[in-house]
């Protein structure tokens, strides 16, 4: 909500929900802006060359970057069991991003990978 019309607008639409029949939740937070498209582009640049110089799949690397700077998030399977996974990139503000692709940048130059080209469409 970036004005108060709008928040008027939403709270309008919330007071016209009905309660009765169900439990309903609403949730309001800052807004964080996810990455940029140039920043995907560049930190996929670094994992292909991370992965030319280690032997690694680029997808390996992606997950080991990953997982390296924010680790891997908990959740339950179907069973009710513990499992773990690596953060999708795609839902990751512009400051996750730039953490990751800033210990992409380190981690490529401690292997001597090549700094990667990358051109914007």
């Amino acid at each position: 909500m970036r004005d108060f019309s709008i928040r008027n607008s939403c709270a309008k639409e919330i007071m016209q929900l009905n309660v009765e029949d169900e439990t309903l939740e609403v949730t309001v937070k800052p807004y964080k802006k996810n990455r940029s498209l140039e920043q995907n582009d560049m930190f996929h640049a670094w994992c292909g060359s991370i992965a030319d110089k280690s032997g690694h799949t680029k997808e390996e690397i992606k997950n080991i970057l990953i997982e390296t700077v924010f680790g891997t998030e908990e959740y339950l399977n179907f069973k009710g069991e513990h499992r773990h996974r690596i953060r999708q990139t795609s839902g990751m503000t512009i400051g996750e991003m730039g953490e990751l692709i800033e210990r992409a940048t380190q981690i490529g130059i401690e292997l001597g990978a090549d700094v990667p080209e990358v051109t914007y469409g």
